[in-house]
């Protein structure tokens, strides 16, 4: 098979495209043919060697994908099914997505039923798993949440709007880039606020009570206390991961003491498993199939465009999800 492969950490030059044995069967374990996946920022963290230990070279990275399974591995799923996969240890611990194949463990793979096109299928499952986990670990998913969602320039940020809009509630996204602004308001975000830094005077002026919820993936000292001072009595801060190429960094070490507050939550891919959040995906899928939910794809590029989309990606280009099809 086909496979960028990372030998050491480094620049979007280190993506190396090349022929790789193909994964092979082992129980508990699913092959997959990988028809779509999305793009993630936590990629271009491993592969340039913010994930740390976690993370031994060479690796095939790639935190998610959607396709057909091969082999089930003596599991309950079946040759032909259609399944996304996501997560955990993904593209970390083990090969991920950026192959033509991969083999996962059973507890990562999603079997859904949805007759949506590979590409829609693949803008979904980590971010709405994300997406999803936030609002949930901020009691989110009930009653008319006002979220304040940093960065909103993401393909979560889209994603956190559509859920709470269809719950009836508002998110202001933050941005530092104007041009952004258009396509975020027209992704569901309520206000945008072009910012690099404190929004909390801005913010107040559209929601003088504050945000029942702040999301926050930049995770730096500035942006979780601004996001501190903006929460109602009662609401919560979530941190899903950092734009920072480490928390370890010396910038950011003074971070981890806020998790110790409260009103400060984190999430983590670590927690999902098949058992308990393919409904949850399933759900989602049905929710964009009937037009509820859009999933807010900015790019769709083929295989071989991947070092450069890394490239586009650290000069924060997009705005949404970007896609990497292999269906055709």
């Amino acid at each position: 098979m086909q496979a960028f492969v990372v030998d050491a950490p480094g620049d979007p030059s280190v993506l190396s495209l090349r022929t790789v044995p193909d994964p092979e069967p082992a129980p508990g374990w699913v092959v997959i043919e990988i028809a779509a996946f999305g793009l993630n920022r936590a990629e271009a963290v491993t592969r340039a060697g913010g994930s740390g230990a976690a993370v031994a070279f060479p690796r095939i990275i790639g935190i998610e994908c959607v396709g057909t399974v091969v082999d089930a591995g003596g599991t309950d799923l079946a040759p032909g099914q259609r399944v996304a996969a996501a997560m955990g240890g993904m593209g970390r611990s083990y090969d991920g997505s950026y192959a033509e194949l991969t083999r996962v463990p059973r507890a990562t793979v999603f079997p859904v039923t949805t007759e949506l096109d590979w590409v829609t299928f693949a803008a979904l499952p980590e971010t709405f798993f994300t997406a999803w986990g936030c609002l949930a670990a901020t009691d989110s998913l009930t009653g008319t949440p006002r979220v304040l969602m940093r960065p909103g320039a993401s393909a979560l940020g889209l994603a956190v709007a559509q859920i709470v809009n269809h719950l009836g509630g508002e998110v202001v996204g933050v941005t530092r880039s104007d041009h952004k602004r258009a396509a975020l308001l027209e992704g569901g975000m309520a206000d945008v606020v072009v910012s690099a830094g404190a929004v909390e005077a801005e913010v107040r002026r559209r929601w003088p009570e504050g945000a029942t919820a702040v999301i926050d993936t930049v995770a730096s000292d500035d942006s979780l206390t601004d996001g501190l001072a903006l929460l109602v009595e009662g609401g919560t801060l979530c941190v899903a991961g950092s734009l920072a190429e480490s928390y370890a960094t010396a910038p950011h070490a003074s971070v981890r003491t806020v998790f110790e507050r409260e009103d400060v939550t984190f999430y983590s891919s670590e927690s999902l498993n098949a058992d308990t959040d393919t409904t949850t995906l399933q759900q989602v899928v049905d929710r964009v199939d009937g037009g509820v939910y859009r999933p807010g794809v900015a790019e769709v590029i083929a295989f071989g465009e991947l070092p450069e989309a890394h490239r586009r990606m650290e000069a924060n280009a997009y705005a949404g999800k970007v896609v990497v099809d292999l269906s055709g």
